[in-house]
């Protein structure tokens, strides 16, 4: 990886090295227009995470949304190739934020593979999502797992759609009190909602619990849901990730959307998940015929809030300029230093409370070294 100089900021840093990570295993730039017609995030509001839209009218009269939501808009837009189709992105979406009525933007990086998905491709992304993770903080821990194991018993139940998602919401916020209480009102079996909640309960490494998870299978579908948590749970021991990847099954996403392995992403200092994703075929097949997706992103916003700059110095040299008639010598001394990687700040006189590690002071045409600030 390039050297990235340190007075950059964590979002400035990642902004460069998440990239660089996803064009050394193959993935492609993907660059977006920051509008589309507002009728097409309206029809998929469910996929977003906030309903509320900025919209405005095109000078043609089409009435315009600015982006808010980077995955619609790749699997609506991306030319497919035959086989895979492999994209990064880094690009603002702009949502409302929470709490407030505020409109924000909000930057993302992730990735995105459109095409005939297998349990390779899935474990390749949920690696690269560790990796992700570990340029942020090297205390990170990834949490996985598969929609279908749940919903295969939810959909058991005789109640609404509308009634499903509130069940899961419930799952995905460990509320287990509200979970029974509707399950309750609704009269599902008490057998029934005791086995959702065994294994909505289940979490822990990888090598401890899939067992555990299969214990409590009741069906075809669930089993091959387990043999897919295997083979990428199997792959990521093979990267050395085993310690770095959690199960846990109250993991949730769209399900309206996401159909199979489903995962988010925590760092030390950050209360929420900074990363989120999974395998969404059900939304691809909406918008395009026949392709299955899988990815994920990266929440850039608040990071800098969370990881702040303490920097010792504002420069590595302050530069002293008294020698105006010979100031044009001064350009070519001070990119040798710049060119290896050092900061270095030229002015007048000194500057209130500024912090260099070295001072040096520029006249009769030569820099010196010298402590004058």
């Amino acid at each position: 990886m390039k050297h990235i100089p340190d007075f950059f900021s964590k979002e400035d840093n990642l902004s460069i090295a998440l990239p660089e990570l996803f064009e050394r295993w193959g993935y492609k730039k993907y660059r977006m227009s920051k509008f589309e017609e507002f009728s097409f995030y309206s029809d998929n509001r469910n996929f977003l995470s906030n309903s509320e839209i900025i919209a405005f009218n095109n000078a043609d009269g089409r009435l315009m949304a600015l982006k808010p939501d980077i995955t619609l808009s790749i699997v609506k837009n991306a030319k497919l190739s035959e086989k895979l189709t492999k994209l990064y992105y880094n690009e603002s979406v702009f949502r409302m934020s929470s709490g407030s009525r505020d409109f924000k933007e909000i930057k993302q990086c992730g990735v995105e593979v459109l095409g005939e998905i297998d349990n390779y491709l899935t474990s390749e992304i949920i690696m690269l999502a560790a990796e992700s993770l570990a340029m942020i903080d090297e205390n990170y821990v990834l949490s996985v797992s598969h929609n279908a194991l749940l919903l295969s018993l939810i959909e058991e139940f005789n109640v609404t759609l509308a009634v499903k998602k509130q069940l899961i919401s419930c799952i995905g916020g460990k509320n287990i009190h509200d979970f029974k209480r509707l399950c309750v009102n609704y009269s599902v079996p008490d057998e029934m909602t005791e086995k959702v909640c065994r294994l909505a309960g289940i979490e822990g490494k990888i090598n401890d619990v899939l067992g555990d998870v299969k214990a409590l299978c009741t069906s075809e579908k669930m089993l091959d849901a387990v043999a897919e948590l295997e083979f990428v749970c199997s792959a990521l021991s093979a990267c050395g990730l085993s310690d770095k990847i959690h199960i846990d099954l109250s993991v949730t996403q769209h399900i309206d959307y996401y159909t199979g392995i489903v995962f988010r992403g925590y760092v030390e200092k950050a209360p929420n998940a900074v990363l989120s994703g999974g395998r969404y075929d059900r939304l691809a097949r909406k918008i395009r015929d026949n392709i299955g997706a899988v990815g994920f992103a990266v929440y850039l916003d608040n990071l800098n809030l969370y990881y702040r700059k303490a920097a010792e110095f504002d420069a590595d040299l302050l530069v002293i300029c008294k020698d105006t008639e010979n100031s044009e010598k001064l350009l070519g001394l001070l990119m040798e230093h710049t060119r290896n990687g050092l900061c270095v700040r030229v002015e007048r006189s000194c500057p209130e409370a500024f912090r260099a590690r070295k001072t040096a002071v520029f006249e009769n045409g030569e820099l010196k070294e010298a402590q004058i600030c």
